[in-house]
């Protein structure tokens, strides 16, 4: 089973939905649950949040997603703030002899650097594993894959 280190809760960005769709599209991402701020039980807040119909249909007020198993949470920042991700990471584990796992994390790593992620640390092996990789997303999420 790979596992994950969580170097961050969240995922916040100025469009949480484009992030999601990115992750679904490229990274397999399964999302569990996706409530946008159109959703009617905020109907009588919008005003209150000082937001547009329109902003309100992009806007994602709670996401949660898997990526290689592992849960992570996701939403829209207020007032379009930009956020810097600098530091959010996550890295996750997997049994370097389970041929599945190595496969799953490599197929992962490939589809993240042809959808455009910058590679920080080519795959290949290390000093302390057969397989390592480092790369950041386009919203500036780290993301590391090491074999044990």
């Amino acid at each position: 089973m790979i596992y994950n280190i969580i170097y961050w809760a969240e995922v916040y960005n100025v469009n949480a939905l484009e992030t999601l769709e990115f992750y679904e599209k490229n990274f397999d991402a399964v999302i569990n649950s996706k409530s946008l701020a159109t959703d009617p039980m905020f109907a009588d807040a919008l005003d209150e949040m000082g937001m547009s119909k329109e902003d309100a249909e992009t806007f994602v007020m709670n996401a949660e997603f898997e990526v290689l198993g592992q849960k992570f949470m996701a939403s829209s920042t207020w007032g379009h703030k930009e956020i810097d991700n600098a530091g959010a990471a996550a890295a996750f584990t997997f049994d370097i002899n389970n041929p599945d796992e190595l496969e799953q994390v490599k197929s992962f790593y490939s589809k993240a650097i042809e959808a455009g992620c910058h590679a920080d640390m080519e795959a290949g092996p290390t000093e302390w594993t057969e397989y390592f990789a480092s790369f950041k997303d386009p919203y500036g999420v780290s993301w590391m894959i090491s074999g044990e």
